[in-house]
């Protein structure tokens, strides 16, 4: 039977077409296995009988999850290029080396597959590249200067004698590391020579597929500390040891920023004091903020996925109706194509201006009004600083939907900034400015822009493509600016209070910056979140069973997770934690009592909790076997009379075995 290939095209949602991406993968694999070419390839390669179509699988996905959402019909030669020698060494690591050998054998079998069946318009060009890359492909894959950092790091792990697939054998490694970082005698001097450390450390590949909870936490750490993202989509552990390493890392991060930085001179204090603050200087941030507040309205917006993000169809009016729109030659656009509107949500969510609730099923952005009637009451430079600050202090990637990572966009913009010359830099082609969408990350040079920090020359977009940056441009008044931001993170160790606890007050950079701009008198008011009574009823999922259970809001989260686990005939005996949003889009999570974290789940009482309906939570019991449930507020009964309650309300399916294997309890 045919696949309609256009298939993901019809889907709107970017989360919705992830999800649907393994089924659409799936069955063209099918296909192709029943088909001549898939036939043949496997008569050639019978080692791959079980494992046929993975890297098609990897091909797939990646197009569609990095390289703005392109999907199979679509996919040119330059596609697949940029996904086989950039993407495949960076990412795809493997325990056998050797395992490379049958991965363009089966990309070539595929195309030519498409080419026969389904006419594929780009096939010749796309089977061409593949026959000439294939005898340097093995090389690329096996090369340390390809390797992405998370890549890098397990791979030493693996050359050190560790086993890198234990748990065990990830926590003996990172003590090892920590070990090293602490007794090493060669400090870095500069944030360039802290990269190199730090590489000291880390050589080449491990399946990063196969990562427990533990590795794939100090995957996140090790990728974000030094800014260059694998991406992958993998849970963060709840029992990694990230607490031992990562303050040391932060103290060594802030010594390096310290020492490349120099005191501010004359001229640039002078150029501060001198810059009137306007809704069009020095930059156009508030200009284009407040559009975006407007956008929203009094009435709130329907926003789609998960992940709680502007809709498709509302972004290029949105895009348009900016001071400075970009062009784009994308099909599908989401949010990210476009990185000034990605920088502003970021702003939107970072200052609490904007919040997400709940109207019947769906999920709407509004604005929260007291927050808004005390921006309304700032003056403009006031305003200005205020989002600066949600910008560099509270502003987290993971509000757009992206991996969590441990530093802020401020340690990420001021590692960028210490690498930024005087001179213009230019960008040739769309593959010299590919490290930008990880380094600063595309929405935080359009804040730099929007902020007046530097100019950013855009061109033309090539067909299929998305903003073409040609040239970046440091501003005096921006490299000033900057310089005082820096001496900010390195007094505070390049740590904000506000980054544990969200309800500090606005104005962590009000000591500094109020030196060059006076008018700074007043900062954002932030409420606290209020407790919420009555009684709370979730439906809890796992696989295809579920229940749903209510409680009282003077009941816990370990009063919630002792129902779960009875309610599926668990005994309680692990550790466990919740994971959730907070009003700002942070993951927030609650630790087991016994274990290492902050909040526990016996003080997080649940009308506490940041949630609207139709939101979700994740509990995860038992780290060595991970069972990870859906947790949904499915509403919230005005009834305060009731205490201590708790109660299963429904129940649908049977319990699995906890201790029997997964392959012996089919979940979907």
């Amino acid at each position: 039977m045919r696949v309609d290939l256009y298939r993901l095209d019809f889907i709107q949602d970017y989360d919705e077409a992830i999800a649907a991406l393994e089924d659409y993968v799936a069955d063209l694999v099918e296909e192709f296995v029943e088909a001549p070419e898939g036939k043949t390839y496997l008569e050639t390669h019978p080692e791959m009988q079980a494992y046929i179509g993975n890297w098609i699988d990897n091909l797939l996905y990646f197009g569609y999850a990095y390289d703005e959402s392109v999907t199979l019909p679509h996919m040119t030669q330059d596609n697949v290029e940029e996904i086989v020698t950039g993407l495949f060494p960076r990412k795809v690591s493997l325990p056998n080396l050797d395992e490379v050998d049958t991965a363009i054998p089966e990309l070539m079998a595929f195309w030519q597959f498409l080419k026969r069946v389904y006419k594929h318009p780009n096939a010749s060009r796309v089977l061409t590249f593949l026959k000439q890359i294939q005898p340097k492909f093995k090389g690329m894959m096996a090369d340390p200067s390809n390797f992405g950092v998370a890549k890098s790091f397990f791979m030493a792990g693996n050359q050190a004698g560790f086993d890198m697939t234990t748990e065990e054998g990830l926590q003996a490694f990172q003590s090892q590391s920590n070990q090293n970082l602490h007794s090493s005698a060669a400090q870095p001097s500069s944030v360039s020579d802290l990269e190199n450390w730090l590489d000291d450390l880390i050589l080449p590949v491990v399946d990063s597929s196969k990562m427990r909870p533990g590795q794939a936490q100090l995957q996140n750490f090790v990728s974000s500390l030094l800014g260059t993202t694998s991406q992958a989509k993998l849970p963060l552990g709840g029992n990694g040891a990230l607490g031992d390493c990562e303050e040391p890392l932060h103290v060594t991060l802030s010594q390096a920023v310290s020492q490349v930085s120099p005191p501010l001179s004359a001229g640039a204090i002078a150029l501060l004091k001198q810059q009137q603050i306007t809704e069009t200087q020095p930059g156009s941030i508030l200009q284009d903020f407040q559009i975006l507040l407007d956008f929203v309205g009094d009435k709130g917006i329907v926003i789609s996925g998960k992940h709680c993000l502007i809709p498709l169809k509302s972004l290029s009016d949105l895009n348009q109706s900016l001071s400075e729109p970009i062009q784009l030659d994308l099909k599908r656009p989401q949010q990210k194509s476009y990185p000034p509107i990605n920088g502003l949500y970021l702003l939107l969510r970072a200052s609490g201006l904007g919040q997400i609730v709940s109207r019947g099923k769906k999920k709407v952005l509004v604005l929260n009004p007291e927050r808004l009637q005390s921006w309304l009451s700032l003056n403009p430079t006031e305003r200005y600083c205020t989002l600066l600050e949600a910008w560099l202090i509270r502003g987290h990637a993971e509000m757009l939907g992206e991996r969590r990572g441990v530093h802020n966009s401020g340690s990420r913009c001021i590692q960028y900034w210490s690498h930024l010359s005087d001179q213009d830099k230019e960008f040739c082609s769309y593959s010299e400015q590919h490290s930008l969408s990880y380094w600063p990350e595309l929405h935080n040079l359009a804040l730099m822009s929007l902020f007046g920090l530097l100019q950013v020359e855009a061109g033309k977009p090539e067909a299929g493509k998305g903003w073409r940056v040609k040239r970046v441009k440091k501003l005096l008044f921006g490299d000033a600016l900057m310089q005082a931001i820096i001496h900010a993170y390195t007094e505070h160790g390049m740590m904000w209070a506000s980054e544990d606890d969200p309800t500090v007050p606005f104005g962590e950079l009000q000591p500094t910056l109020r030196l060059y701009f006076p008018e700074w008198e007043n900062t954002l008011a932030i409420a606290p979140h209020e407790f919420r009574s009555g009684v709370y009823v979730f439906k809890v999922s796992l696989g295809k069973i579920w229940r749903q259970i209510a409680l009282s809001s003077d009941m816990t989260l370990a009063d919630l997770s002792g129902m779960i686990l009875a309610s599926v005939n668990f005994d309680s005996d692990h550790l466990d934690m919740f994971r959730y949003k907070n009003q700002f889009g942070r993951t927030i999570e609650a630790s087991h009592p016994y274990a290492d974290g902050s909040p526990c789940t016996d003080e997080v009482q649940i009308g506490d909790l940041p949630l609207v309906e139709g939101a979700s939570m994740t509990y995860i019991f038992d780290f060595g076997d991970w069972w990870e449930f859906d947790v949904q507020l499915e509403k919230v009964e005005a009834d305060t009379s009731r205490q201590n309650y708790e109660a299963v309300l429904n129940s649908y399916g049977e319990s699995p075995p906890q201790y029997s294997s997964w392959g012996d309890w089919d979940e979907e």
